[in-house]
């Protein structure tokens, strides 16, 4: 089997549908593990599938859908209140298997080896190594349909659990409970550390003993500091934390100092080398624009405008410029140093047209060693409180250094883009309803240590018609950091 190929696509389609051969399996898998091309389409096309299936994908957008990295997420569900138990949804099983698959061809999912020295290293039998037990269990379905588990069950170092849905709850010696959403596959390390494959999982840990659980995703670790948070892991390795008590610290290779996060903090780290994070806060609602740690929009970034290097532009979709109120401010908004200055101001905004998307490129006018990268949004309608939709931030970013663009019409994962981040605030704030969602928001790009990345464009493909008010560049020219 080769990519591209009709062959190809038929045996994607037939994954996701169930209905695979054996045969034509294998063949499949043994490109993806060679091809990263190949893995990257498969990808995007499961993500789809899943999308599609769920019913949340938009139809009349589905040529600009770009996955993000969340859409899995909402395939499960806390165990509801009595109340809202009808809002049940479990993911269909061939979606789940299609997205497993992917995992389990490029490593990390299937552990037999490490399960062997284990016990090796310990100098027990691998029977001895029972670190936890099986709490409780509630509608779960497993990977293995043979599989049987019971509450009172032993949880082993090295032995995998893999949830296709439902809830399970894992109890570990040292008082540390870790509640597993499906579909998940987790693996514990030691008597206080497991790793994250793929999924969701809220932990509790108490007790002193539990003091240092670790989460440790493809991405990075998250050690807690006697406290209450979830991890998530997508398909492709993005990492999710949020802290609800106390404080997480996220240990990242290769980096000295550890960013601590506090309850109420939220950080995703994104897969690849460079180990880039992005913040997502909600302000004090002022024209002010304070953040909990975020920096108010600046004058002294280097797109601002009065420096005379950068300019924005839309390449797809078009802005709101219906006449009367209502209407639009240009691109050049983005870039003059500042928010809007009350929480409906059309004009101090860059917005697409309702119920469409777009993309905003950034040229700034030479390359450069970014060092983050910020966005601000404000909305609320004035007699409308719960009129906040355009507040929210859904992006994908991405850079390019040459200084010939590439063909915009293309998408971008297809002609030499860099994906940097994705942006998604609604399911980072874990909006609900219309209230929960923050009139003013901002996001934040970093790497864990030194830059982002040297390029001279940046490309916002940009999902619906936020109000956005400003976007920072920070980072230095590329010939400044050459200057001895």
């Amino acid at each position: 089997m080769k990519f591209p190929s009709p062959e190809f696509d038929n045996a994607v389609a037939l994954l996701c549908h169930g209905t695979i051969t054996n045969e034509a399996s294998a063949e499949l898998h043994e490109l993806l593990r060679t091809d990263a091309e190949a893995r990257d389409e498969y990808l995007w096309r499961v993500e789809v599938h899943g999308e599609l299936a769920s019913g949340r994908l938009d139809f009349g957008h589905a040529s600009n859908f770009e996955p993000d990295g969340f859409g899995w997420e909402s395939t499960a569900t806390l165990v509801p209140d009595a109340s809202s138990k009808r809002r049940r949804s479990y993911p269909a099983p061939p979606v789940v298997v299609a997205m497993l698959a992917l995992v389990t061809v490029c490593g990390g999912l299937w552990m037999w080896h490490e399960s062997q020295t284990a016990s090796v290293e310990t100098g027990l039998p691998a029977k001895a190594l029972a670190v936890a037990t099986i709490a409780e269990l509630h509608d779960c379905r497993w990977m293995d349909p043979a599989a049987e588990v019971s509450s009172g069950d032993a949880v082993r170092v090295a032995q995998r659990i893999e949830l296709s849905s439902g809830i399970a709850e894992v109890l570990f010696n040292t008082g540390a409970r870790l509640k597993i959403v499906g579909p998940t596959i987790i693996e514990p390390r030691t008597d206080n550390s497991v790793f994250l494959t793929l999924g969701e999982v809220h932990l509790d840990a108490g007790t002193p003993e539990s003091k240092g659980f670790t989460v440790v995703t493809p991405t990075s670790k998250f050690v807690d500091i006697s406290t209450a948070f979830t991890a998530r892991v997508s398909p492709d390795g993005l990492s999710r934390l949020k802290v609800s008590e106390g404080e997480v610290d996220v240990v990242l290779e290769g980096v000295e100092r550890s960013p601590r996060l506090r309850a109420g903090e939220t950080l995703y780290v994104e897969p690849g080398e460079r180990q880039v994070m992005t913040r997502i806060e909600e302000g004090d609602g002022t024209d002010a624009f304070h953040f909990p740690t975020i920096q108010s929009p600046s004058h002294e970034d280097l797109a601002d405008q009065a420096l005379g290097h950068a300019s924005v532009r839309v390449v797809r979709g078009q802005l709101n410029f219906k006449p009367g109120r209502g209407t639009s401010g240009p691109p050049d908004v983005l870039i003059d140093g500042a928010g809007q200055s009350h929480q409906d101001a059309p004009g101090e905004s860059a917005f697409f047209q309702d119920h469409t998307s777009g993309g905003l490129l950034m040229d700034l006018g030479s390359v450069v060693a970014i060092s983050r990268i910020n966005s601000y949004s404000w909305h609320q309608h004035e007699t409308n409180e719960s009129h906040r939709h355009r507040a929210r931030q859904r992006f994908t970013l991405y850079g390019y250094s040459g200084d010939q663009l590439p063909d915009l019409t293309r998408p971008p994962r297809e002609s030499g883009w860099t994906r940097i981040a994705r942006v998604n605030s609604d399911r980072f704030f874990e909006v609900t309803t219309p209230l929960d969602r923050p009139a003013q928001q901002a996001s934040s790009i970093t790497a864990a240590q030194g830059e982002i990345g040297q390029f001279r464009y940046l490309l916002w493909e940009v999902s619906g018609n936020t109000f956005f008010g400003e976007l920072d560049v920070f980072g230095l020219p590329h010939a400044t950091q050459e200057t001895p």
